[in-house]
């Protein structure tokens, strides 16, 4: 699986010119590390002027508006102040197993989703250690496996057209599921891939203790979207939700917060919903067999820095994971960033998905292509 986290950013992807990708150059470090090197103790957002002189880091990412803008936010201020050099190539997973299994891994730092750091955790991921980075800063609950340190955050939320529900709108995950009481037509995901929290929408709307998930229960959230019937349109990338939204196909939607923004900065009389919304945490993680991961771990502390976090939320309307940091941004995106809601939001249950996800990507495989 490819990942598909990335569709939630906002509009066009990079060219490969722009992303200065290394996949024909082969990027990566040949030289062994340097054995002398004391990065000190670790604060976010700092590190030793120079200690990464003549070393290349590689991060492979999701291309488009976020990683452009977590470059210049960040891995290139990172390389002038370290003496590193910083490229970007594009996240693929079957590449990455394919640099695992061959035992020649050109990355060293990654994005990727938190189910999958989960269970590729210490075999296809290095296990962080958490005494070389700062994680002081993050939002509670959102480490959620060894192998991972959270990379930005989004929700899963209703958007829903001002217009039609302006007076009286949605206000939870069972509103969502009434269509008696506010009619119209509802944006459902139906992608390729599962996220877990497609899953645990419905449930929330049902009352089901999302900590407390059984097997049955994705057979539950699925029958769900089902009942909406007629009242139901799928969307299977983030661009088709956000188009459904502006042309009013859809009075609401069950939506990635970044589509959702796009259809108001767009002009759509669109809001969101953040009484109740499953938060998403993109997961930052190191290839198993990278090359230099005390370089790794220092180019991760320096991402979590609060002023850089900011900087990325101002280049890529994606939420920062630093509590401390403030983006400058325009009262718009500022409804729609999740990092300022987050006490609202549900963490998903990302162990019980790991144990059980055959089971869910069978189930979900099967609802997308209406078996």
């Amino acid at each position: 699986m490819t990942n598909p986290i990335r569709t939630t950013t906002l509009l066009a992807s990079l060219g490969a010119a722009a992303l200065l990708l290394t996949a024909c150059s082969g990027g990566g470090n040949d030289a062994a590390p340097a054995a002398d090197r004391d990065f000190g103790t670790p604060v976010a957002g700092q590190i030793k002027e120079g200690i990464l002189e003549g070393t290349t880091l590689t991060y492979a990412g999701p291309g488009g508006i976020f990683q452009e803008g977590q470059d210049e936010a960040i891995w290139q201020p990172l390389a002038q102040a370290s003496g590193a050099t910083l490229q970007m190539d594009a996240f693929d997973s079957g590449k990455l197993k394919a640099m695992v299994d061959s035992g020649n891994v050109s990355w060293d730092i990654v994005d990727t989703t938190q189910v999958d750091s989960a269970r590729g955790c210490g075999t296809m991921y290095e296990k962080i250690d958490r005494s070389l980075i700062d994680t002081s800063k993050l939002p509670e609950g959102t480490l959620t496996d060894e192998c991972m340190i959270p990379n930005v955050m989004y929700g899963f939320v209703i958007a829903y057209n001002t217009e039609v529900f302006g007076d009286n709108p949605p206000k939870s995950a069972a509103d969502f599921f009434d269509t008696k009481k506010f009619p119209g037509k509802r944006a459902v995901p139906q992608t390729t891939y599962v996220d877990p929290q497609n899953l645990e929408f419905p449930l929330l709307a049902a009352g089901v203790d999302l900590d407390n998930l059984k097997p049955e229960h994705i057979d539950q959230a699925l029958d769900m979207y089902r009942a909406l019937g007629d009242d139901m349109i799928g969307w299977t990338t983030g661009a088709q939700a956000q188009q459904q939204l502006e042309s009013g196909e859809a009075v609401m939607g069950f939506v990635w917060s970044g589509r959702g923004y796009g259809a108001a900065e767009a002009g759509a009389p669109i809001a969101p919903v953040w009484d109740e919304w499953l938060v998403a945490i993109d997961s930052t993680a190191i290839p198993k067999g990278a090359k230099d991961v005390a370089a790794s771990h220092a180019a991760i502390n320096y991402f979590l820095g609060a002023d850089q976090q900011a900087a990325m939320t101002e280049l890529n309307s994606m939420s920062p994971v630093n509590v401390d940091a403030k983006p400058d941004v325009d009262p718009l995106l500022s409804d729609w960033l999740a990092s300022t809601r987050f006490e609202t939001g549900k963490v998903s249950n990302v162990d019980f998905w790991v144990e059980n996800y055959d089971a869910m990507s069978t189930a979900w495989a099967g609802w997308v292509t209406g078996n």
